[in-house]
């Protein structure tokens, strides 16, 4: 995910955060400092996870920061084959490098191969969160033209909101009536010659709404990897209900004077698990009060909660207090990454795990699988989604599937099977691809069967194990496809 050079590139990202100062770029320094971004991407087909669809060619900006560093979108430079940078009014492309790249908050930093590309260049110096009503500017090169476009609109909201880039991580963002269109996204939010975000996705059933990251998230992804990696946004891990109702706070035995917002669920491995319990009336969160819409005061705005934890980085503690059967606890919590991180959002930059034995083609359920067409199943959805909310700390690290079955004489009868949930193997629980593989690989030479059984089907799917071995090769060879199987290295839950 990051660039072999990426260690000596975070030496200079320390400096930037010094470099603020109370200069402001005019106009036409900012101008300059605004890039076309071209990226061939490709990427690959969930149902034959062997293979690449064809490359395509996508379209964003992005604009200079201190450190020669090139601050955009993720969904920009995703899947990236090779990127080409472009300056204002010029048609000679640089080639780039993707040297860090957070998928969870949509961001990614570029650095570009010459050096030349950088003369005569000012970097933009990052401002704040602009308040509501006040006016901001988006730069970048929208669809439709090849020249740099600015559009002026004014902040309208501020609040929490999905980012459609991971799928499912929820994020502040900053609304605006400044036009934000397809290729704008990466490209500067300006106010007062600075930087206050970063234009990245609209929505399409509204005229006039667009969105852009605003520069608390950026700086978190900038701490982030002065380390060289990315370790990702913490989660607190709890579900919440409003406590408006008053007569709900008196029955719960909340002071008159205090408010606060009740835990309905706190979500196994998370940050708050074993610390936070359900029906803990969540009352503050570091020094903010929390009130009974879940809220905290940020700035000039009332925000979600959870607002505390997105500042943060993995690792760092967080203090709250609850009211728990009649009594205030001050409590501390240590920041986590959400639990299933990696499963739950959009993949990105890495090729599908997957490994065929005896013609039956086995994958790890995540999202890009399960959104692609004709896979979204009720037992499919249920492990994904549902298990660990109905049957709390029963969902294995991976649920894994035979997706499809490339039919030969091995797997006669099977031919048409699809999406069957593998629970063990030979009596034995499968916790991840990874386990399968060991387990396939460790049979016993006398090993007459292989036994797959599943919580989802009666029948068990049983096949010949010394012919499965003997017929690999040969399967692999009729459905050309160069290697049994691809899993990388074991990741950390919640990984990016």
């Amino acid at each position: 995910m990051f660039h072999s050079q990426v260690k000596l590139y975070f030496v200079l990202v320390c400096l930037w955060t010094a470099a603020i100062t109370s200069a402001q770029a005019s106009p036409d320094m900012i101008e300059q400092s605004v890039f076309r971004i071209i990226n061939f991407q490709q990427s690959p087909d969930w149902k034959s996870p062997w293979k690449m669809k064809p490359t395509s060619r996508g379209l964003g900006s992005g604009f200079l920061i201190e450190g020669d560093f090139i601050l955009t979108n993720a969904h920009v430079v995703s899947n990236s084959r090779m990127l080409l940078v472009n300056k204002i009014s010029s048609p000679e492309p640089f080639l780039a490098d993707v040297v860090a790249i957070a998928h969870d908050s949509d961001l990614a930093l570029l650095k570009v191969r010459d050096l030349n590309f950088y003369q005569d260049l000012t970097p933009l110096v990052l401002g704040g969160i602009p308040e509501l009503r006040s006016r901001v500017r988006a730069y970048g090169y929208p669809m439709g033209g090849q020249e740099l476009s600015r559009t002026e609109g004014v902040v309208s909201r501020i609040e929490f909101g999905t980012y459609v880039h991971p799928g499912i991580d929820s994020h502040l963002l900053v609304q605006t009536d400044s036009a934000i269109n397809p290729g704008n996204s990466g490209g500067p939010v300006t106010q007062s010659g600075r930087a206050v975000g970063v234009a990245f996705q609209s929505n399409l059933r509204l005229n006039d709404v667009g969105y852009f990251i605003p520069v608390p998230l950026i700086k978190r992804f900038l701490s982030d990897i002065k380390d060289g990696k990315y370790d990702g946004v913490p989660e607190i891990g709890v579900e919440t209900s409003s406590l408006i109702n008053p007569h709900f706070r008196n029955y719960l035995g909340l002071p008159e004077n205090s408010s606060g917002i009740l835990v309905d669920r706190v979500i196994p491995h998370s940050s708050a698990d074993g610390v936070i319990l359900s029906g803990d009336v969540l009352t503050k969160i570091e020094d903010g009060q929390i009130d009974v819409a879940g809220m905290v005061r940020y700035g000039e705005q009332q925000v979600t909660f959870f607002i505390e934890a997105e500042n943060r980085q993995i690792g760092d503690l967080l203090k709250i207090q609850v009211w728990r059967k009649g009594k205030f606890h001050n409590l501390t919590l240590t920041l986590k990454a959400p639990p299933f991180g990696a499963e739950m959002r959009n993949n990105y930059d890495e090729l599908p795990e997957y490994l065929i034995f005896g013609g039956l083609v086995f994958m790890a359920l995540n999202r890009n699988y399960i959104h692609s067409p004709g896979n979204l199943t009720p037992s499919l959805a249920y492990e994904h989604w549902y298990r660990e909310l109905e049957r709390p700390r029963t969902r294995r690290e991976q649920a894994i599937l035979i997706t499809r079955v490339l039919p030969s004489s091995v797997n006669s009868g099977y031919t048409n099977l699809h999406n069957f949930i593998v629970t063990t193997l030979n009596g034995k629980s499968i916790n991840t691809l990874r386990d399968l593989d060991k387990m396939l690989k460790d049979m016993p030479a006398d090993t007459r069967h292989v036994v797959f059984e599943s919580e989802w089907q009666k029948m068990p799917l049983v096949l010949d194990y010394k012919e499965s071995l003997e017929q690999q090769q040969t399967i692999l060879d009729r459905y050309g496809i160069l290697a049994g199987s691809n899993i990388s290295v074991q990741k950390d839950k919640g990984s990016q």
